[in-house]
């Protein structure tokens, strides 16, 4: 993955001035104002653009995770955490739950490059008991709904007690199953994305903010 750093992304912008002292003021201002995001990076071949801004997202993950208390605060709920891509928003909006709740994780893989294959392949299976739980499965994107649908059919063959999804992003114009999100912090049009926990060919789920492909 190539991308801008902060100190290298320094040292480049550096060139552009024609003294020291420019420089220092121009980082003031990119410090004092928030211009800490790149608008522009690139992962492995593909070229990606600043989308979704790292205080926007947890604006909204925090709103889910309100959405959440208010329904399920004595529910004693279990959270399944589908990695790999959805590890940065389950993390931050289970610290964002201020009760009782267990969370586990299961592993699945459908996407091949920057379109989803629609083959769902399990690798690591759900161990928890989840018969008579009320479970909230942890999505990181849900576009063809291929993947949460074959995650929702499994799961209710164990008989919990209630079932519901909570996505941090929604594709509804690339649904090819009918899909309806109990919990959504945002929907979003049908580009293809990088960061915050999810990933281009393994590469970006480091990156706070996110960031969709160019043209």
């Amino acid at each position: 993955m190539q991308i801008y750093q902060k100190n290298s992304y320094q040292q480049f912008i550096a060139k552009s001035f024609v003294d020291s002292r420019t420089f220092h003021v121009f980082l003031y201002f990119c410090t004092r104002y928030n211009y800490s995001s790149m608008a522009a990076i690139q992962v492995k071949d593909k070229l990606f653009e600043l989308f979704i801004p790292e205080d926007k997202i947890l604006g909204e993950v925090q709103r889910v995770a309100d959405q959440i208390s208010n329904d399920m605060r004595n529910e004693n709920p279990l959270f399944i955490c589908v990695l790999n891509g959805a590890f940065m928003f389950a993390s931050d909006l289970i610290k964002r739950l201020d009760f009782p709740c267990e969370v586990t994780f299961i592993r699945l893989k459908s996407y091949l490059g920057t379109s989803s294959g629609g083959q769902v392949k399990e690798i690591h299976g759900l161990i928890e008991p989840v018969t008579g739980r009320n479970v909230v499965i942890i999505e990181d994107i849900i576009d063809t709904g291929h993947t949460i649908n074959q995650l929702i059919h499994t799961i209710s063959k164990d008989n919990p007690a209630s079932l519901k999804v909570a996505t941090l992003l929604f594709k509804p114009e690339a649904l090819k199953i009918e899909i309806s999100p109990d919990y959504v912090a945002m929907n979003i049009p049908p580009d293809f994305i990088v960061g915050y926990g999810l990933d281009y060919d393994g590469h970006g789920r480091n990156l706070r903010d996110i960031y969709r492909i160019k043209g």
